[in-house]
Formats: C-alpha cells, structure tokens, sequence
C-alpha cells in the first residue's frame, strides 16, 4: 500500500503521546520532524511515541490506524515542575514506536472505561493529567532536574483525604480541593498519595467504592442497580465490572457466599455472573 502524505499536527505550545493501539507494520508510517527522518521501530501494540509539537513535522501514512493521544500542554508541564522545584524544562527527547510500560498500561486502563462506555469523571482526568505530565518530565525531558523522591502523606493528611474521597465517591471532586486541604501542590500531593497508598487517587476512590458496596450488599431490600449506584458507579455494569475485577468475585455472588442470599430486587444483567 502506497504511503499518501498526511495531515501534520499544528504548531503547538505542547507534546503529545501517540499510542498505537495495534501494531502498526513498518512500511505504514513515516515522517519528517525536525530535519530528522523517523518510521516505525517497533511493531508492537501500545507502542508509544512522543512528539515536540514546537518542532516543523511531515507525515506520510498508508492505511487505517488506531491510536490515542494524551495532549499535554506545556504550560501544565512548567507547572509540575514548579511544584517540585526544578527548573522548567525547555526540550523534550522525542521517540517513536517505543515500548513504554507505564504510558501503556495507563492507556489500557482507561480503554478499558471507554470501550464500556463508562464516563472518565473529573477526578480521573485530573489524576491522568498529572501522571502524564509527571511521567514525561522524569522519564523524556532534557533538563538537568530530575524530581526527587516524595515523602508519604502524613497521618492527618491521610485521614483528611479518605474522608472527603469518601463524601465525594461519584468522583465529583479534583485533585486540587484535596491537594488544599492536605496544604500540597496539587502535583506535589499527588505523588505523595502514590507513596502512601499505593496507587493512583482513582484506583484507590474505587477501593472505596467496593468497600462501601460490601457493607451495602448485607441489605437485602436493595437491589444490585441501588447498590452500585449509592457506591459512586454510573450503572449496575460498571459496578459490576469494577467489584469483579477487585474481588475476583460478583456481587451476586459475593452476597450470597456472605450469607444474604438471592434477593427478589437482584436483576442480572447481560455479563453478571460471566464478566468478560
């Protein structure tokens, strides 16, 4: 198949993240950015490339492709920086069609939302922005900070965190509002929170959701739909997936194995008992 010239991205005061969902072949794709000729390295799914958009481009492409772009400003870049007190960075180190696990699995993560079209709340996008950033200036910028280890929360800052995560489980609520409260940079508490906990703030939100869908789960009046609902999900599906995916058990399941037995309320839905 003949490469065609392509679209090239507009000149732009950002980098943008290119993962290829599928492995794209090597005669597929080509461009001129920078002066410098690139094609495809690595056949692989989730391979990533990083891309200056200050830097003059052309692209070549044949056939269909399917990827998805994190669009990071650079503006936000300067602003993690700043709050971890290195210097902005003024370059980033370009790559194409490389293996990078951890922008890989963030996207398999959130493809795995999307794909069951379940909505990326507010908090989720926040906490991807900062990964991102975070991610791009440790592992791909060319300044001569690097960020430093952060220390854990500390235990009031921990306790102050869950509370307002556990008032706010339909995730309506950012990153920032818990970084002021913790008295942190927003960037700053949301490596501090890895630290402590393990994770990321969304995964640790859907922890807490679980956690209050269990104690939901002995009232027997209420249906599997009121319980996900009440725990901060979207719809019964969603629920369904996210307790099956922790507990390695389904709610129904799990509720009659704890003694409460089948409810008249319980309304299975299509993949309830055999998630895929």
């Amino acid at each position: 198949m003949e490469m065609q010239r392509a679209p090239a991205y507009p000149e732009d005061r950002a980098i943008l993240i290119c993962v290829a969902l599928a492995p794209t072949p090597v005669d597929r794709w080509r461009a001129r950015i920078d002066g410098q000729e690139v094609g495809v390295s690595r056949s692989i799914a989730f391979a990533t490339t990083v891309i200056d958009l200050m830097k003059p481009m052309e692209m070549w492409a044949a056939g269909p492709f399917d990827y998805l772009h994190y669009y990071v400003s650079r503006d936000l870049l300067d602003r993690v920086a700043t709050d971890n007190k290195i210097a902005p960075i003024d370059s980033f180190r370009m790559v194409f069609f490389e293996e990078d696990l951890v922008v890989a699995q963030l996207t398999k993560t959130i493809l795995g939302q999307v794909r069951n079209r379940e909505p990326l709340n507010m908090l989720a996008l926040e906490d991807v922005s900062l990964l991102v950033s975070t991610h791009l200036l440790q592992h791909y910028g060319n300044g001569k900070g690097m960020l430093r280890a952060q220390p854990r929360l500390e235990s009031w800052q921990k306790i102050r965190t869950e509370e307002m995560l556990r008032t706010h489980l339909e995730g309506n609520i950012r990153i920032t509002d818990l970084a002021t409260a913790c008295q942190l940079s927003p960037s700053h508490f949301s490596r501090c929170f890895r630290e402590s906990f393990g994770t990321s703030v969304h995964q640790w939100l859907i922890r807490l959701r679980i956690d209050m869908a269990k104690g939901l789960l002995r009232e027997l009046k209420l249906s599997l739909a009121e319980v996900g609902f009440r725990s901060g999900f979207c719809d019964q599906a969603a629920f369904t997936r996210a307790f099956t995916k922790l507990e390695g058990i389904t709610p129904f399941r799990w509720r009659k194995l704890n003694g409460c037995g089948a409810v008249a309320t319980d309304h299975l839905v299509s993949g309830e008992l055999h998630p895929g």
